[in-house]
Order: structure tokens, then C-alpha cells, then sequence
């Protein structure tokens, strides 16, 4: 009675795990450039209850969520009227440099502008992360040369847009996903290269690429599962108790 518990609570656990990364990818329906998770299943170890009657007879002990998958399929691109919007094509990525130092690569073009202690502007992107260019550099805005030979207040798309960098992994499906719409480069990613080749078209983005229709699927499927697992752990518990009060 002990094995049907514990075994139903593992995969009850497992299920609210796949639930949490289900609400993740739906919240993020409206997030620019936001690739969704899947969670893959593995069995948890078999053990032999009778080790007599030899291999023949295992006992399972339900579920575990092994793993969660980017799922990489191409979103919509949607046009705006800002010029420092920015959409990727191809399996390309922008790569960002947080206040701390540290690189992270993303697929949110929404970039703007921001002025520096020292006065100097350089291009940022939502969350303050400064943009950098193919060789890991951050970008210092350009300004157009007035008829003077001074800089005016005009901005040199042309320059800026040819600084801004585009980068590839080896293996797009080893990055790591964090918090505001990032991603990191891991070993089995493989380190993130220049990619000159990569197309960016400026005054659009790429939307998310959360199915909502899909993804609701998946939560009811899965809610439907918790369910038959919490019926499980409720039988199982009323039956011990029966077998208590006999004694």
C-alpha cells in the first residue's frame, strides 16, 4: 500500500511540474521573441518486490519530469514604427551585457537608447542590458556629421544598424532559458559565434511562439492526470486507514 502511494505522489509531483512550465509558456503569449518549454517524462527506478521470482516481477514507482525542451519553431514577425525595433529571420540571436558583467543572448529586438554617467549614448534594450555589437563591444550611438563637420542631433541609422551583432550556438537546443526573456550559453550549447550572414529587418519584431490553443490542451491533459493521481494518494490513504482500524 506504501509503493501505491509514494509512486502515486511521484508523478503527482511531476504533473505540477508540467503544469508550472505550461502556465510559464501561456503568461508568456504576448512576451517579443519568447520560444516555449516542453517538459519530457522518464520512468522512475524499478525495484524487485520478490527477488525469487527473478526479473519478471517489478514493481515501477511512477514519473519524473527529466527534462525541459525549447521548442525552437518560428514565430510571426510584426512591423512597428520604431526604428530601433529589430526581428531575426533566422536562428540568430542578439547578445546583451547585463550591469554585472555578464552575456546573455535573446531574441527580443525591442532596443532604445540610453545616456551614460559619462554622457555618452548607447543602445540598450528593455530591461537596461547594453546591445552589443559582432565582436562584443557595446554599441555607442552614432550621429549623423552636419555641414559644419560637427556631429548633429540626427541619428545614423545606417552605421548603427550595421553595428548592432548577431550571434549562433551550435546546438540552439543546449542554451539555458533565465529570467527576462534570456538565454546562456552552456557547454552543450557550445560557445556563441559572430554571425555577419544573419539578417535583421529593422521596424518589426518577432512575437512569441506560445500556441495558446495548444498549450491549453496540454493543461487540461495534464490537470486531468493530477487529478487521477490525487484520487490514487486518497485511496491508497483510505485504505491504510481501514487496515489500521481492523487491528
Amino acid at each position: 500500500m506504501n509503493i501505491s502511494f509514494y509512486t502515486s505522489r511521484t508523478s503527482l509531483i511531476a504533473q505540477q511540474q508540467a503544469l508550472d512550465v505550461y502556465a510559464n509558456n501561456v503568461a508568456n503569449v504576448n512576451t517579443v521573441g519568447f520560444k516555449s518549454l516542453r517538459p519530457s517524462f522518464a520512468e522512475c527506478l524499478y525495484t524487485h518486490q520478490h527477488p525469487n521470482r527473478g526479473d519478471l516481477w517489478q514493481t515501477g514507482h511512477g514519473a519524473r519530469v527529466y527534462k525541459t525542451d525549447l521548442m525552437w519553431q518560428e514565430a510571426g514577425i510584426t512591423f512597428s514604427d520604431m526604428p530601433l525595433d529589430f526581428a531575426l529571420v533566422d536562428m540568430s540571436f542578439f547578445m546583451t551585457l547585463d550591469r554585472y558583467g555578464n552575456t546573455f543572448l535573446t531574441r527580443d529586438g525591442r532596443f532604445g537608447i540610453s545616456e551614460t554617467s559619462e554622457g555618452v549614448w548607447e543602445l540598450v534594450n528593455g530591461f537596461g542590458d547594453f546591445v552589443l555589437d559582432f565582436d562584443g563591444n557595446r554599441i555607442i550611438v552614432p550621429f549623423e556629421i552636419g555641414s559644419n563637420g560637427e556631429p548633429s542631433t540626427e541619428i545614423d541609422y545606417t552605421e548603427l544598424y550595421a553595428q548592432i551583432g548577431m550571434f549562433t550556438v551550435p546546438n540552439n537546443w543546449g542554451l539555458d532559458q533565465e529570467a527576462n526573456n534570456r538565454f546562456v550559453v552552456t557547454e552543450r550549447s557550445g560557445a556563441a559565434v559572430a554571425n555577419p550572414a544573419g539578417v535583421k529587418v529593422p521596424m518589426a519584431y518577432e512575437m512569441s511562439a506560445v500556441d495558446l490553443a495548444g498549450e491549453m490542451v496540454r493543461i487540461i491533459e495534464t490537470q486531468r492526470s493530477y487529478q487521477l493521481n490525487a484520487r490514487a494518494i486518497q485511496t491508497s490513504d483510505e485504505l491504510m486507514r481501514i487496515i489500521n482500524n481492523l487491528r
